[in-house]
């Protein structure tokens, strides 16, 4: 800094003292003198790397300041030890999610763990399909009613709103561990909503290099500074980055978000980055990776002796805790920000987190298939055998074992056919034709007793399927007694053609 009224140059600032502290803790005294790298009408004479090979030149014996190591500028000069952390973040803008759009509740899961989540649904709904379909009256009727319980049932679960009571112990498994899956889900899906509803989040910035490259957005960097070559290097064009001086001009340019004359992120070292967040963390948030550079170090001329010397009295700064004092002093250590907290950002559910879950579920219903198809399959074997040696086409086959299935199992259940409402007549075996008279001669040679088998009833309706009976006149004063409840045991229905 010059006086305006003597013209003394006075130099300060972080980096001098970090320099002066460091040669005062060497074993020897070095003078020194300090100069400006300016032309002689004040401003700059250059960038960085023009400082460096006026030092390469020995036009200077050192250089100090924030000059980063990297391996072009090391084949020039020599570097100390770093006396601060490197590397290069990215500063963007912090913005919020807008959730009142008419989709948002898609949001709280993302489109992998839906599709996975849906599929289940039909998976289990059809697994207890094939459980109940031969043993519970809910699962069965005409084909409609067959699609419309393997959509309903699973979704009906999501409220608890199912009613069809199992009869199966393996589909009660299933259902058993399907219900603990879907309240996980619900309760992950509710607590997810309502957070976004309710607080207010982060929007997530590019976290991708590429994608910023891929977009055409621009870039920022200090003027001079290595960080511009950096970017190049990673691939942006020169047109998309844009350098600035002062850190209020590339604020300014963040601001502006993606307008024609700013930027949508600003790369920086370390250091300059907190110092900037210090004042400006609410508007402002490091995002990304931190690119991995060597740090600040002080430059000498290649074979300077001061080198070593210069890097031990750097460690024992460290060691001793003056050099982060002096951070401390120029507020460059960690700074406080009273912003808002960057860990609240819009995270959707994934699919990874639920992979067990799906996992345990679908490993339990397919054992529990596999079980019953090797049941059905063993109980009825000689059905099935008969049905795979007859001399029919394939497809015959497939639709004779598929009427099979259809078929009601009422022996998968000893007492089924006392609990199932539509099997009235339990105690009767057979149907009996008599004598319409209330008293039954058994000389009567008219009189015929027919056994009719249980099978000829009719599972879905009260009627009895009677075979057709010759008209014949030794049956004409014959009847028909059904088989019925106790209560309606003394009742005949007349056969006769009255």
């Amino acid at each position: 800094m010059r006086d305006s009224r003597t013209g003394a140059v006075h130099f300060g600032g972080y980096y001098i003292e970090v320099f002066k502290s460091v040669m005062a803790a060497l074993p020897y005294a070095v003078p020194y003198d300090f100069f400006h790298f300016e032309k002689p009408d004040g401003s700059c004479a250059g960038s960085y790397n023009d400082l460096i090979y006026q030092v390469f030149l020995q036009n200077y014996d050192a250089a100090i300041g924030d000059i980063t190591i990297t391996g072009n500028r090391s084949n020039y000069v020599d570097f100390t030890l770093p006396f601060a952390e490197g590397g290069v973040v990215r500063i963007v803008p912090i913005t919020y999610e807008d959730d009142n759009g008419m989709w948002t509740f898609l949001k709280p899961m993302k489109k992998e763990l839906w599709l996975t989540s849906i599929a289940f649904f039909f998976a289990t709904g059809l697994a207890v399909w094939i459980l109940e379909h031969r043993t519970s009256s809910a699962f069965r009727g005409p084909p409609s009613h067959h699609l419309g319980m393997i959509f309903y049932f699973p979704f009906s679960t999501l409220v608890f709103a199912h009613r069809e009571r199992m009869v199966s112990n393996l589909a009660r498994l299933v259902v058993v561990v399907w219900m603990f899956v879907v309240l996980i889900l619900n309760s992950t899906y509710t607590a997810s909503l309502s957070s976004r509803l309710t607080v207010q989040r982060l929007r997530p910035a590019i976290a991708d290099v590429k994608e910023l490259i891929r977009k055409g957005h621009s870039v920022g960097c200090y003027q001079g500074s290595f960080v511009c070559d950096t970017l190049r290097g990673m691939g942006f064009k020169d047109s998309k980055i844009k350098r600035y001086r002062l850190p209020e001009d590339y604020k300014e340019a963040l601001t502006y978000g993606s307008k024609s004359d700013s930027i949508s992120a600003f790369f920086d070292v370390v250091p300059y980055s907190k110092l900037f967040l210090s004042k400006y963390c609410d508007k402002y948030t490091i995002v990304g990776p931190t690119y991995r550079t060597d740090g600040f170090a002080f430059v000498f001329s290649k074979g300077s002796p001061l080198v070593a010397d210069v890097s031990r009295a750097v460690i024992k700064l460290t060691e001793t805790g003056e050099m982060l004092d002096i951070q401390r002093e120029w507020s460059i250590s960690d700074p406080t920000c009273n912003g808002p907290d960057t860990t609240v950002t819009s995270v959707s559910v994934s699919l990874q987190s639920f992979k067990g879950l799906f996992a345990i579920t679908g490993a339990i219903t397919s054992s529990c298939i596999l079980i019953f198809i090797a049941s059905y399959v063993y109980k009825n074997r000689s059905s099935l055998q008969q049905i795979l040696n007859s001399r029919t086409t394939v497809w015959s086959k497939i639709k004779e074992i598929g009427t099979h299935f259809d078929q009601r199992d009422l022996s998968f259940h000893p007492s089924i056919m006392e609990r199932d409402p539509k099997f009235k007549y339990t105690k009767p075996e057979v149907a009996e034709i008599v004598s319409s008279s209330e008293s039954v001669d058994s000389s009567n040679t008219n009189l015929t007793v027919l056994s009719l088998p249980m099978n000829i009833l009719s599972t879905q309706s009260n009627n009895v399927a009677v075979p057709n009976i010759p008209t014949d006149s030794t049956f004409s004063n014959s009847a028909v007694v059904l088989p019925v409840s106790e209560e309606e045991s003394n009742t005949a229905i007349d056969a006769s053609d009255s």
